[in-house]
């Protein structure tokens, strides 16, 4: 994934992914997708070839990002886009949907003229050979952009410097910061999390300080985790990772999660790496091995996981959280 082939036919998009080895289709989330869950996702659709399975998108009556803004941008048309993205990777984020399947892409981003409406690209895949990091994205776009001179900038500098003082990324807290320099005009919430267009309307809501006459309600709404972290699926247990290098095994002397009710579990089974904002698990060469989406991962190699991502230590199993 990450290498989407886009063509145009008789002003219809189409958009590729052909499977890779070990690419596998998420079956849940293909559904959902195309039983409408998820307005913000255009919808997705299966061909298989002789040696091949391919994911396809057809677009209709809307424009690659890349055209949108392929003249001068303004502070709002800017500010609004970046909103809406970031509310599709907060759905797919609160629905249990690994935020790096997001075809994030300027040529794979799409938005109805009329009403300014976003949508993207979801592939649901599993073992993704080239995830498309979403802080990166949103990093490198204001440099892809030709802004209006007669404006401000201050706010562009504002955005990118979010990036320096923040690490690891955080959609939440970038979500804020996004929030601020619209005016901290009030956040529309529906069903999903689905961002509707217009959050630029002047609105006084209860509940918050007046800032240039709008008040706005419930901007720190959520609450951020400060660590990534897996939830133990036998009991439910949140377990932080908070360490670079962070170890689960049996033996409580050497891990910083010890799992003393199951005698399968090796003395210091796997590690999860922390690096670069990207997250990796190792499996030190346990007696039972390591699983990584049901599939069992090499000894002492990392493999890279994300957010979503299934693991199972011999018999127990978690599930990884950003």
């Amino acid at each position: 994934m990450g290498n989407g082939e886009v063509d145009l036919n008789k002003n219809q998009y189409v958009v590729v992914n052909r499977l890779v080895q070990n690419e596998a289709i998420n079956e849940r989330e293909l559904h959902s997708i195309a039983n409408g869950l998820f307005p913000s996702l255009l919808p997705i659709y299966v061909e298989k070839e002789k040696n091949s399975v391919l994911l396809k998108s057809s677009i209709e009556g809307m424009v690659p990002l890349n055209i949108y803004f392929s003249g001068i941008v303004h502070r709002k048309m800017f500010l609004e886009v970046i909103y809406q993205l970031v509310g599709i990777a907060k759905q797919c984020e609160t629905n249990l949907m690994n935020m790096n399947n997001l075809m994030l892409d300027v040529d794979c981003i799409f938005l109805d003229h009329r009403t300014k409406a976003v949508k993207c690209i979801f592939w649901p895949i599993v073992n993704n050979h080239n995830p498309i990091f979403i802080s990166e994205f949103f990093k490198d776009i204001p440099f892809r952009l030709v802004f209006n001179k007669h404006e401000d900038h201050n706010y562009v500098s504002t955005y990118l410097q979010y990036f320096n003082d923040h690490a690891p990324f955080s959609i939440h807290n970038f979500e804020k910061v996004i929030l601020e320099l619209m005016g901290k005009k009030e956040k529309e919430i529906t069903m999903g999390n689905h961002v509707t267009p217009g959050s630029f309307l002047e609105t006084t809501v209860l509940g918050a300080e007046n800032l240039d006459g709008t008040t706005v309600l419930d901007v720190d709404v959520y609450e951020e985790p400060s660590f990534p972290y897996l939830i133990r699926e036998s009991n439910q247990e949140k377990i932080s990772i908070d360490k670079p290098s962070f170890r689960i095994g049996k033996e409580k002397r050497y891990c910083d999660y010890f799992i003393s009710n199951n005698q399968t579990i090796s003395r210091s089974h796997a590690d999860i790496i922390t690096r670069d904002e990207r997250y990796y698990i190792i499996d030190n060469n346990s007696t039972n091995k390591t699983f990584v989406d049901q599939r069992v991962i090499p000894v002492l190699k990392e493999i890279e996981i994300f957010s979503g991502t299934k693991i199972r230590l011999a018999n127990e199993d978690f599930v990884f959280y950003i």
